[in-house]
């Protein structure tokens, strides 16, 4: 499909402010993970990428290698308690310690209200919530014993604005994890640990490809694209987020520049929503 918006120059960063840090990614295969993956590689730290997709890891890694910074990447799957422990010990091994946690990888079925079925309920609750839930709790544990890290979870705008959202499961694993993030931060502030959420808008990626898809070309009868500039029309400042518009603030989150925020969920959304 043709995307609904020119791509923008997100720049290349202006400081290195990752050196010696190790940052480990979930869903880094494509869009915004991928983004983040890349930028904290930018940034000097050295990452460990994770997806369900090889062939995406495999890609990223060459790429990230090229620029000279260090990569390594598993297999491991989100949705899936038992990988938690897997995905960060892999992490630590490859580094010997686990400094940033960037919860990202997350995925949608459109099923409104009063629609949703109880297989897309867990499905959607097992990737968007409690996999990510152990995750953070995982990589808690070792950043306790180290006094010190930061973690970020990927949430949405959904989770703050729940009445657009095309999947009421999607939205009330958010607001979870915006809730979480609070939870978390107040629990982990004496251990030197930072914990904070982003909320993005609609953001140019194959996610927001795929609800065009199966809502404005197969629901709506519209061409492709056209649901998405619809919805790119609504946004104050005038464009889709890119997935470096989210990478951006997850680096700062991730540096010293950043070290008195806790418990916050910083909105990335063009103006579409505000708290």
């Amino acid at each position: 499909m043709e995307q609904a918006s020119q791509q923008v120059d997100a720049g290349q960063p202006s400081a290195r402010r990752l050196v010696d840090k190790v940052a480990a990614v979930t869903g880094a295969g494509q869009g915004i993970g991928r983004a983040i993956a890349m930028r904290l590689a930018q940034e000097g730290a050295s990452v460990f990428a994770s997806d369900i997709q090889s062939g995406l890891l495999e890609q990223l890694e060459r790429d990230v290698k090229t620029t000279g910074a260090q990569i390594a990447t598993g297999t491991f799957d989100a949705a899936n308690v038992a990988d938690a422990a897997r995905f960060v010990q892999a992490a630590v091994t490859a580094y010997g310690r686990i400094d940033i946690m960037v919860n990202n990888a997350g995925g949608i079925r459109v099923q409104p209200f009063p629609g949703v079925t109880e297989e897309t309920w867990d499905w959607t609750v097992d990737l968007n919530l409690k996999g990510p839930y152990f995750y953070m709790q995982e990589a808690a544990k070792h950043m306790m014993t180290q006094k010190r890290g930061t973690i970020i979870n990927i949430a949405s705008v959904a989770g703050i604005a729940g009445g657009m959202t095309y999947s009421p499961p999607y939205a009330a694993c958010k607001a979870a994890i915006i809730n979480l993030t609070k939870v978390a931060a107040a629990k982990l502030a004496e251990y030197g640990i930072t914990v904070n959420a982003i909320a993005p808008g609609i953001v140019d990626t194959a996610f927001n490809w795929g609800l065009d898809e199966e809502i404005g070309v197969k629901e709506m009868g519209l061409a492709a694209g056209e649901l998405l500039n619809r919805r790119r029309a609504s946004i104050p400042l005038g464009r889709l987020q890119q997935p470096e518009d989210i990478a951006n603030v997850v680096a700062f989150l991730a540096s010293d520049d950043a070290s008195e925020i806790a418990g916050e969920t910083v909105v990335v959304s063009g103006g579409l929503v505000v708290r």
